[in-house]
C-alpha cells in the first residue's frame, strides 16, 4: 500500500475510537487468516480478476485519463470508467464505514454500483472507497486518494475492511462479503436494542429494512392493504437523543413517498438528489447472491481438499457420494437465492423517477422476444422473471466446473417442474416457460437440457 493511502487509512482508524487500539498487524491478519483456512483460494495474493484491477491497468497505460472537477474530484470520471451510472446512488448515514467520524445525517455516504463493483463517496475526506467482486477471490477492497495533487492510484486494502466485512471474523469459517445493514432508529416501531444493527437481504421484511438510509421513491400499498412502513428516512437511535431527530421527523411527515431527499440535507453536494428505493432493493438481492457465490467458492475449496489432493474432478459424476452430499449442502442456498425462493413479496407497487430502473434493465442480454432477467416488475415482486441476472456474472461462471454443472442441472429441474425442494412450486408455469426461453437464447448451454432451440441472431 502507498504511503499516502496508508497514512490516511491509519488516520481513519484513529477516528474510530475502539479500532485505534488494534495494531496494523492484527488487522492485516484478517486477510492472512483466509490463507490458513482456505489455502486453495489465496485471498492475500494478487487480485487480478476484478473490474478495479482492470481499471488500474488502463490508468497505468494511459488508455484511461481521469478528469478532475471541484468538490467531486475524480468521482464522476471514475464512475464513467467503471461503467457505473450515477442513478444507482443510494445514501446511508449510519456509522458503517471506516470513515465514521465524517458521516452523519447531513453528510451521508453515497454508494454507487453496478453488477460487481461498489464505490463509496464521503464528504469532507480525501479517501474514495471501492469494493469489487474478484472472480477467484470473492469481494476485495480498495482505496484511492481523491485529491488533485495526487495521481489516482487504487490500492488494495490489507485487511482493515474485513474487520466488518466478515461477520464471522472472530470465530473463523467466514468469507469476505458485502453487507447492507439496517441500524436502529429513533422510532417506537423499532424494538431492537441500541447498537444491534441487522443485516438485510431480499428475505428481510420491508418493515425491518433501511434504518440509517435515505430513500426516494414511492411505495404504494395494494388495494385494501395497510400503508407500507420501513425504517428509512428516520434519525438513528442514540444513547442521548437530540433535537436533530425531532427536526427531521417534523420536517418530512410523508417520509415513505418522496421524489427527492433534498429536504433532509444539501443534495447539491452529491451527483443526484435521489437515494433510489429500487436501486436499494436491487442491491440487497445482488449482495445476497454475491455473498452466497463467494461462500460456495470458499467452502467447495475446503470440501475438495479434505482427504488428499487428487486431480480435480472433471464433472459432477466424478465426485463420490459423500462429497456430493457436502457440496449440495453449501450449494442449495445459492440455488434458492437465484430463484428468489425465500424473498418477501412486495405488498404494493414501487415507483421511482431516478432513471435507475430503465438503465438497469437496458443492460440485457435479451431473448428473441426481447425479454431479460433484468426486467423489473416492481409490483408484488421485484423482478418480472424470477431467476437472478447474477447467473451472467463472472463470479458465478468462475465457480468450479463441477459446481456449475450441478447448479445448471438443478436450474433445469426447477424450470421443468421436477424439483422436489419446493422451488418449482413457487413459480407459475408461464414464468418457468419464459425463463427457460430466456436462458436458451442468452446462455445456449441451457437450450438442449431444456429441450429448446437457441434463437438465431
Amino acid at each position: 500500500m502507498s504511503r499516502k493511502v496508508g497514512l490516511l487509512a491509519i488516520w481513519v482508524l484513529m477516528a474510530l475510537g475502539g479500532a485505534a487500539h488494534a495494531d496494523t498487524d492484527r488487522l492485516i491478519a484478517n486477510a492472512m487468516r483466509y490463507d490458513m483456512e482456505y489455502p486453495g483460494i489465496g485471498y492475500s495474493g494478487p487480485a487480478h480478476d476484478n473490474r478495479i484491477w482492470r481499471f488500474q491497468q488502463k490508468l497505468n497505460s494511459g488508455e484511461i485519463k481521469l478528469q478532475w472537477e471541484p468538490h467531486f474530484g475524480y468521482l464522476r470520471s471514475v464512475l464513467k470508467a467503471l461503467e457505473i451510472d450515477p442513478s444507482s446512488q443510494i445514501m446511508v448515514f449510519s456509522k458503517t464505514s471506516l470513515q465514521t467520524s465524517v458521516i452523519n445525517e447531513q453528510t451521508p455516504r453515497a454508494i454507487y454500483y453496478n453488477d460487481d463493483t461498489y464505490v463509496g463517496f464521503v464528504l469532507n475526506t480525501d479517501l474514495m472507497e471501492f469494493a469489487s467482486v474478484d472472480a477467484k477471490l470473492g469481494i476485495v477492497f480498495f482505496g484511492m486518494i481523491n485529491r488533485q495533487d495526487t495521481s489516482p492510484v487504487l490500492e488494495r486494502d490489507g485487511g482493515r475492511c474485513l474487520t466488518c466485512h466478515d461477520t464471522y471474523s472472530m470465530m473463523g469459517g467466514g468469507v469476505p462479503r458485502v453487507m447492507i445493514m439496517s441500524a436502529p432508529v429513533d422510532d417506537s416501531a423499532d424494538t431492537r436494542t441500541f447498537g444491534s444493527a441487522s443485516e438485510v437481504d431480499d428475505r428481510t421484511p420491508i418493515a425491518e429494512r433501511w434504518g440509517g438510509w435515505y430513500l426516494s421513491g414511492w411505495y404504494q400499498p395494494g388495494r385494501g392493504a395497510p400503508p407500507v412502513t420501513h425504517f428509512g428516512n428516520l434519525p438513528l437511535r442514540t444513547e442521548t437523543p437530540g433535537h436533530q431527530g425531532d427536526r427531521l421527523r417534523e420536517l418530512i411527515p410523508g417520509r415513505d413517498n418522496l421524489g427527492s431527499v433534498s429536504a433532509y440535507f444539501d443534495t447539491s453536494l452529491y451527483l443526484t438528489d435521489k437515494s433510489d428505493v429500487v436501486a436499494l432493493l436491487v442491491s440487497e438481492h445482488q449482495t445476497f447472491v454475491q455473498n452466497l457465490i463467494t461462500r460456495v467458492l470458499y467452502k467447495v475449496s475446503t470440501i475438495m481438499s479434505q482427504g488428499g489432493s487428487g486431480p480435480a474432478p472433471r464433472s459432477w459424476t466424478d465426485i463420490e457420494p459423500r462429497r456430493q452430499a457436502a457440496l449440495k449442502q453449501v450449494t442449495e442456498p445459492l440455488l434458492r437465492a437465484l430463484f428468489f425462493a425465500d424473498a418477501v413479496p412486495l405488498s404494493g407497487q414501487v415507483i421511482t423517477s431516478s432513471g435507475f430502473t430503465e438503465r438497469f434493465a437496458q443492460r440485457g442480454p435479451r431473448d428473441s422476444e426481447g425479454r431479460s432477467l433484468r426486467d423489473l416488475k416492481l409490483e408484488k415482486r421485484l423482478f418480472r422473471y424470477p431467476l437472478s441476472y447474477m447467473v451472467y456474472t463472472d463470479s458465478f461462471n468462475a465457480l468450479p466446473s463441477f459446481v456449475r454443472e450441478y447448479l445448471d442441472m438443478r436450474i433445469v429441474e426447477v424450470l421443468q417442474g421436477r424439483d422436489q425442494t419446493g422451488i418449482s412450486a413457487k413459480l407459475a408455469a408461464d414464468d418457468r416457460a419464459a425463463i427457460s426461453q430466456i436462458l436458451a437464447d442468452t446462455l445456449p448451454r441451457f437450450a438442449s437440457p431444456l429441450g429448446l432451440k437457441t434463437a438465431r441472431r
